[in-house]
């Protein structure tokens, strides 16, 4: 829900428009591209016309760029470019129901003929079902799913969060759902909340699944990202 709908891109200086349909409860964010992307200079004296670079961004309720991961590229120079301009853009953060959220996006840049074409947001199982052919054409991918990986994930680092009653929590019980990359350190990454019966046990995941660690995940011996999704169960010390 949060990758999947059209997403404007601005120039600086234009307005901000609000959601094509006032019902929709959803606005994706928008970018305003204070700077322009260019065609990497070696690439053309090597007569390469044409590629991409996929990024995964995280951004903020505050329009913050928060944090990225380069998911798939034809050439490495593509990536360099669009993380030098990644970092100087502005972000409208995403709306929900009015609401501004941290939202984390997908982004495919394609570069044609010495000139950047399109950027669009695209939905993370898309790349995750990348085919083969595709890889073997000279487009490296580094985001997979689990079940394409050599093994299991197996966490070597869990933290708990804390229970209710250490966190002043309104509810007494509840549950919460995030999801999260795992990068090819092994790291956690962009976690998001998909659910939470209370803030309170939201942010006490948050700061647990940070702090996570896994071993690092591989396909076919190379490291790379994956998505997980996990469920906390929150209940109180029992005395």
């Amino acid at each position: 829900a949060f990758t999947g709908l059209m997403m404007p891109v601005l120039t600086e200086g234009e307005t901000a428009k609000p959601g094509m349909d006032e019902n929709l409860s959803y606005e994706p964010i928008q970018i305003v591209r204070t700077v322009e992307l260019v065609f990497p200079e070696r690439l053309i004296r090597e007569s390469i016309d044409r590629g991409e670079a996929n990024v995964m961004v995280m951004i903020s309720n505050e329009g913050q760029l928060l944090d990225w991961l380069v998911i798939g590229y034809s050439h490495p120079l593509f990536v360099t470019e669009v993380l030098d301009v990644i970092q100087k853009w502005k972000f409208i953060p995403a709306h929900i129901q009015g609401k501004a959220v941290t939202t984390r996006v997908e982004l495919k840049f394609f570069f044609k003929d010495s000139s950047i074409v399109r950027i669009l947001p695209i939905d993370t199982g898309l790349i995750a079902q990348m085919k083969r052919h595709e890889i073997e054409a000279g487009y490296w991918s580094f985001i997979c799913r689990q079940e394409e990986l050599d093994g299991p994930l197996d966490a070597k680092v869990e933290i708990s969060p804390m229970p209710p009653d250490q966190l002043g929590a309104t509810a007494s019980e509840g549950k919460v759902i995030v999801d999260y990359l795992i990068d090819p350190e092994g790291k956690v990454r962009m976690p998001l909340i998909i659910s939470a019966d209370d803030e309170a046990f939201a942010n006490s995941v948050l700061m647990a699944i940070n702090e996570c660690r896994y071993v690092v995940p591989r396909r076919e011996g190379v490291p790379v990202i994956t998505r997980a999704r996990k469920q906390f169960i929150f209940s109180p010390v029992s005395a």
